[in-house]
């Protein structure tokens, strides 16, 4: 798919075609007869469909901003978008991470930043303006934890390449990833098919009602495919940021397996729990089934992985557990993981 600069006239043309190859839109293209009823009606869906593509760019474009890193290997372009009037940006950690020089372009203009916050779990990093960019405070994308997205979803990206104004793309949800090969994802991504090329790994992605799906993290050029970090995930960490000053990771400790028979409807089974951790004081033992943490169900290992993720260093949560036949409760303060660095947390 090629992409087109952010304008009505790009929006309604473009926008409409694309729109039009997206199974999800196009049901009616495939009726047996292709009537006038057919075709009025695909017409008028396509129409709802522009309308809502140019809602989302009006609504969206002016927080998205490009940044320049520069270290001693040369220059790379990325994207990024302010979530937060005060001036904080989002973009992708490996972008800025080790960088000598940090710069965002906004209308025409550059301005320097400041790693505020990198968190190499998720992928995701935060930047402070060092100067206060005029009118920041009027255009930002609050990150907000949505339901996940189901397949054939209608989704919109917002990036930059390497002219001077952002583009938009389309594409759409295809499912969600937890791990590759052996690696575990902290939080499972979405993964969708949108044309994005070099410079756009920080893109916003919303779906067509203008909520903020997640953010590019990467992809394949050659095949459109690209992982999306959810908004729930931007969400916790900008929550950490706004109360805490960094990102403030919770811990429990406790070390898990899969289990070869599920107890409780859940294969998680706690092998060992570390000496002197939260886990230990709250009573937790090895060979206990985890039925949930907090508020989420836990059927399987990589889900108590990204329960983890949203717990918050001094809050407690309860854990769930089966153990003799019996399903219990406990109580667990979480602290500050162990092997926290500065990676992690505010420089």
């Amino acid at each position: 798919m090629n992409r087109h600069s952010v304008s009505d006239r790009a929006l309604f043309s473009a926008g409409l075609k694309r729109l039009l190859m997206l199974p999800l839109l196009t049901f009616s293209l495939s009726a047996s007869s292709g009537s006038m009823g057919d075709l009025t009606g695909t017409l008028s869906l396509s129409s709802r469909a522009a309308t809502a593509i140019r809602a989302v760019s009006t609504q969206s474009t002016g927080a998205v901003v490009r940044v320049r890193v520069s270290d001693a290997c040369g220059e790379v372009n990325g994207t990024g978008f302010f979530v937060d009037p005060t001036g904080t940006i989002c973009t992708v950690a490996d972008l800025v991470k080790g960088s000598d020089s940090i710069v965002v372009m906004k209308d025409g203009k550059e301005y320097s930043c400041n790693i505020l916050a990198l968190d190499e779990r998720s992928g995701a990093a935060f930047l402070k303006l060092i100067a206060e960019l005029p009118h920041s405070g009027e255009n930002f994308v609050s990150p907000r934890a949505l339901l996940t997205p189901s397949p054939f979803t209608p989704v919109i990206a917002i990036g930059w390449r390497k002219e001077m104004e952002p583009s938009i793309s389309l594409g759409m949800i295809t499912g969600t990833k937890s791990h590759e090969g052996d690696c575990y994802f902290r939080v499972p991504q979405h993964m969708a098919k949108i044309s994005l090329t070099e410079g756009e790994a920080g893109s916003p992605v919303f779906g067509l009602d203008g909520f903020l799906i997640g953010m590019v993290l990467g992809g394949n050029v050659q095949t459109a495919d690209c992982r999306i970090l959810p908004a729930g995930a931007l969400e916790k960490l900008h929550t950490d940021l706004l109360r805490f000053g960094r990102i403030n990771q919770g811990w429990v400790g406790a070390v898990v397996e899969e289990a070869a028979v599920p107890q409780g409807n859940s294969s998680t089974r706690i092998a060992s729990v570390v000496p002197r951790s939260p886990a230990e004081a709250a009573g937790v033992r090895s060979e206990d089934m985890i039925l949930a943490l907090g508020n989420r169900r836990i059927t399987q290992p990589d889900k108590l992985l990204e329960a983890s993720f949203y717990l918050t260093s001094g809050e407690s949560v309860q854990m769930t557990i089966w153990r003799g036949g019996e399903i219990r409760h406990v109580e667990i303060h979480c602290v500050t993981p162990p092997e926290a660095n500065d990676h992690s947390i505010a420089p």
